[in-house]
């Protein structure tokens, strides 16, 4: 029998595992237990943190007398205290305070972390203060909470190094958004607190007028504390797991830090009811990913009960992280807590109120940025390059004011069928996006290493070229260089616009690079190169330019940018043409072949003295090329649009009669 429920355990925890996102975690619970071995008294933890390879736990008001406004030092690995509970005092300098009854009486308190910076300052929040009532001077100064008649109350702790002590220090009163209707529901508040990397404070309620869980946030300032007003917090703005009508609270919420360079991280929070954790992308990018958890705890070895039971009732509130490891306490919900006797081993333990630990190691599939879908529509795209034989990135030319994604990855299947999503970038230079992308190039024999260019300057800004590498659910920006500047583009002026990239590999980690200024309708644009040595994280620019009219032989057509992209295939440097009206058209495009090209020649770029347009592509504004796809039997180039007010299309050129493809290319000019 024993045998036969450790084997059904196993089986739990291997599940959890698989690939199956339906499949519960199974965890084993450890009883937290005093100095002398005994399980603690009914101290209804409702807050963790993990300081200084410890855990630190906090309970809530309704906990026995003996345990309550105490803080508990525990061994993460056993469960066991360290030492006494730490009695939690106010401060003197506190009594004139319009919370200092309440804060020296039984305070509700409901979450417990720490701000990132000093680890002397725990922070907690309180819920329930229905019992109380503030005096009327303070009422006209803190009536309007939005929420409970008593605000919700943020409370800085302020513990020694060695942890030895406790005093309430400093707090400050929760106003809400009054149009996230919070609603005056004493008990049901502020259950959770976590900081992130950049000092945010977060904090989640139980539920609101509409019988939603919320996340709110605020900045921890250097002065958070010296102020006495309320703390407006406002909406967090993350999507939530797709909920019934039914009570669906968090109760516990704690900060994980992303594995991925340059993301800002994931909030896991507790949904007690559901026993489940929800881990928020705080990108809110994707939806939650939602872990189904079941609870265990051991029973004995007698052979007269199974070796694990089942919780029918956890009621987790509390939880925190730290190396990946997912510690969890539950607060012991005296009403149904007893439900969990089962077999009669525990039964002392759960009529304790007794609370246990629970660890687990995050899971990977937390930290996946995007779950693919199938798109029947592309954004706006200005730049392509081939990724592999299959598939393709493509950039669009968001300005900075724009929030998004700046990447998206294409990819063509065996039948044709076009899947697109959209590529999170982490390590953007000072976490400042690109500023209108326009084109991008693959660095060969770099495996998924690429180049993208913003358009060129703003006002002293922006004007740059960033070394990605592209993994299979986002990017990541290896490094920074500045493009040549020739005109600064101002309100006043129109400046440099590149549209076009190029590249060709010279050496090892040295490359030619090749810019296309895209020109005007008064004004012939430019090809301009440089050098680039990745090992010395360097580029050199020639300042020498070749001159660019577009196309020759144009019959009733003029394109009033000649440059709208570059492509190298072998030593052909294609070119694509565009006639922009406005951003609802018309637009008429040409691709022809612009230069012949050789990396290690002292002149490597040869103007074509006839470059015939071999594609007119009328109704289309084309901003990409890329090598064709085996995939599309007969093609000859990929090209992408950024057709404005249309969005953008995927679509092979196809080979003609005067395709170079297959045929003597065309011949250098003798001049430039």
């Amino acid at each position: 029998m024993i045998n036969l429920s450790k084997s059904l355990f196993t089986l739990l925890a291997i599940a959890s595992l698989s690939g199956d996102l339906n499949a519960e975690t199974a965890l084993k619970g450890q009883w937290l237990t005093d100095l002398e071995g005994q399980t603690l008294l009914d101290p209804q933890t409702s807050g963790v943190t993990y300081r200084k390879g410890e855990l630190v736990v906090i309970g809530d008001q309704s906990a026995h007398e003996s345990t309550r406004m105490k803080l508990f030092r525990i061994d993460p690995a056993t469960g066991a205290s360290v030492t006494q509970p730490i009695q939690i005092t106010v401060a003197e300098s506190l009594k004139n305070s319009c919370f200092y009854g309440y804060l020296s009486d039984k305070p509700d308190f409901e979450a417990l972390t720490w701000d990132r910076i000093d680890e002397t300052t725990l922070i907690t929040v309180t819920e329930d203060a229905s019992a109380y009532e503030l005096s009327p001077e303070c009422k006209k100064r803190f009536s309007q909470t939005n929420s409970t008649s008593y605000p919700s109350l943020l409370v800085k702790i302020q513990v020694d190094n060695a942890l030895t002590r406790a005093e309430i220090v400093a707090v400050r009163p929760v106003q809400f958004p009054l149009e996230a209707k919070v609603g005056n529901f004493p008990n049901d508040g502020i259950e959770g607190l976590a900081v992130d990397d950049h000092q945010n404070l977060y904090l989640a309620l139980e539920q609101n007028t509409a019988n939603r869980p919320q996340l709110f946030k605020t900045r921890l300032t250097q002065d958070f504390w010296l102020r006495d007003n309320f703390v407006k917090v406002i909406d967090a703005n993350l999507t939530f797991p797709v909920l019934d009508d039914k009570d669906h609270p968090i109760n516990g919420i704690e900060f994980l830090p992303s594995p991925i360079k340059g993301h800002p991280g994931y909030l896991v929070a507790v949904a007690r009811n559901d026993d489940e954790l929800w881990v928020f992308d705080l990108t809110n990018r994707i939806p939650p990913f939602v872990q189904k958890l079941s609870f265990y705890v051991s029973t004995d070895d007698s052979g007269l009960c199974p070796a694990y039971e089942k919780l029918v009732q956890t009621a987790l509130e509390a939880i925190t992280i730290h190396d990946g490891t997912v510690y969890l306490i539950n607060d012991p919900w005296k009403q149904h807590y007893t439900d969990n006797i089962q077999c009669g081993t525990h039964v002392d333990k759960f009529k304790r109120m007794s609370p246990l630990l629970f660890k687990m190691q995050a899971d990977p599939r937390w930290f996946t940025p995007f779950r693919a879908k199938s798109q029947t529509a592309l954004p706006a795209l200005s730049g392509l390059a081939a990724l592999d034989q299959n598939r393709y990135l493509a950039v669009q030319d968001k300005k900075i004011q724009r929030q998004g994604d700046r990447l998206t990855l294409i990819q063509l299947n065996a039948n044709q069928q076009l899947t697109a999503q959209s590529l999170f970038v982490t390590n953007w230079p000072a976490g400042q996006a690109a500023n209108d992308l326009e084109s991008v190039c693959a660095l060969p024999g770099k495996n998924s290493e690429f180049l993208i260019a913003e358009s060129g300057t703003w006002q002293g800004s922006f004007g740059r070229l960033f070394h990605i590498k592209v993994f299979p659910t986002y990017a990541q920006v290896l490094n920074t260089f500045e493009l040549p500047v020739e005109r600064d583009n101002s309100p006043e002026q129109d400046g440099d616009n590149f549209e076009g990239l190029a590249c060709a590999k010279k050496d090892v980690n040295r490359y030619l690079v090749i810019l296309g200024e895209r020109g005007t309708a008064t004004a012939a644009g430019f090809l301009q190169w440089g050098e680039l040595d990745l090992a010395a994280a360097n580029i050199q620019w020639n300042s020498q330019k070749i001159q660019v009219t577009g196309p020759t032989k144009l019959k009733n057509r003029h394109y009033n940018r000649v440059i709208s992209d570059l492509h190298l295939e072998g030593d052909v440097l294609w070119a694509g043409a565009v006639l922009d009206s406005s951003d609802n058209g018309p637009f008429a495009s040409a691709v022809y072949p612009l230069a012949l090209v050789n990396p290690t020649a002292k002149q490597p770029i040869s103007l074509m003295a006839e470059r015939p347009v071999l594609w007119q592509i009328d109704g289309f504004k084309v901003e990409g090329l890329a090598s064709p796809s085996p995939l599309v039997p007969g093609s000859a180039l990929m090209m992408v649009t950024d057709d404005e007010n249309y969005h953008g299309q995927f679509r092979p050129l196809a080979i003609t009669e005067q395709s170079p493809y297959g045929n003597p290319s065309p011949k250098p000019a003798t001049t430039q």
